[in-house]
């Protein structure tokens, strides 16, 4: 859905991003992430057409961005971290406004007002005037406006900016409803938790210049080649679980304290399956025995070298 090629954007003595290449797959959620300052506004703009790249090439959906910007918007809903409203319009008419604006047929125009406004949840605001909703509703007002013409990739820049908790659970939602009906998404944030759970892939950006880029798991086992377990049980056994699993080749870091213990272990599953049946066999209750799955803010932090040791 995009390709990103040797993308530079220069201010003066100032390199913005810096011989950046990206490619992202049609249906992915990708998340760019980083710091304020790392290139992610100056990135998503040079996707969307809004500012031209000192040098490199921008393709969405196969389309050039800066030879062919028309075409190239039809695939393309952007949305930035401050966006204005014509407040004193109903949201229905700020709906059909921008249909319009995009050269919508004028025919389908109603039609997609109504869907639009269903899907981002604005139904009993529909007659609203737009200055009377709350942060939350225009923000969802704001992502109808970027969808009202069906594109194919929907860019956001940082979306959650000063939602409540539960406006950007509404949030996510959406967007995975967007994903699942066939929309790409690009979605950035300095706000890592916002991205928890929810992104398909990331891009980690650290001053102007990808840092890793993939899909999450994919991203996750570059970084940790083995994975982290945690084993819990009940009753006087930790001498026990000890023993057992400091014996076993595959498993390193082993820390074990009163009724739990954790280790990285460096095998298959059906090798990993032994661990457990072999600590069942010897009489251990085992309670829980599972994976530890690093975050998004801890891979970060590892990736972009901030980790506090």
């Amino acid at each position: 859905m995009i390709e990103l090629s040797h993308l530079r954007k220069e201010y003066d003595d100032l390199i913005a991003v810096e011989d950046l290449n990206l490619a992202i797959p049609t249906g992915e959620i990708y998340g760019l992430i980083g710091p304020n300052g790392a290139g992610k506004t100056t990135t998503i703009r040079m996707t969307c057409g809004l500012l031209s790249p000192t040098q490199g090439t921008v393709h969405v959906a196969g389309v050039d961005v800066l030879h062919e910007p028309e075409q190239a918007q039809q695939h393309i809903g952007y949305l930035s971290d401050f966006f204005s409203v014509y407040e004193t319009l109903k949201v229905w008419e700020y709906l059909d406004y921008f249909a319009h604006a995009y050269k919508m047929a004028e025919e389908k125009i109603a039609a997609r007002v109504t869907e639009v406004i269903a899907q981002v949840g604005l139904e009993v605001k529909r007659d609203a005037l737009i200055r009377g909703l709350s942060r939350g509703m225009k923000q969802r007002l704001g992502i109808g406006r970027a969808i009202i013409h069906r594109p194919k990739l929907l860019l956001l820049d940082e979306p959650a900016s000063g939602l409540d908790p539960k406006a950007r659970f509404d949030l996510r939602n959406l967007l995975r409803s967007l994903c699942d009906q066939g929309t790409t998404i690009v979605v950035s944030s300095h706000i890592l938790t916002e991205l928890e759970g929810f992104c398909t892939s990331i891009g980690i950006m650290e001053k102007g210049a990808l840092v890793r880029s993939g899909r999450i798991e994919d991203v996750t086992a570059a970084a940790n080649p083995a994975r982290t377990l945690r084993v819990r049980w009940i009753g006087d056994s930790s001498s026990t679980v000890q023993s057992l699993l400091q014996q076993d080749p595959l498993i390193s870091g082993l820390i074990v304290q009163s009724t739990e213990g954790e280790f990285q272990f460096a095998g298959t599953e059906d090798q990993l399956s032994k661990v457990l049946n072999n600590l069942v066999t010897v009489g251990v209750k085992i309670t829980s025995f599972a994976e530890t799955r690093q975050t998004v803010e801890d891979l970060y932090m590892k990736l972009s070298g901030h980790q506090v040791m």
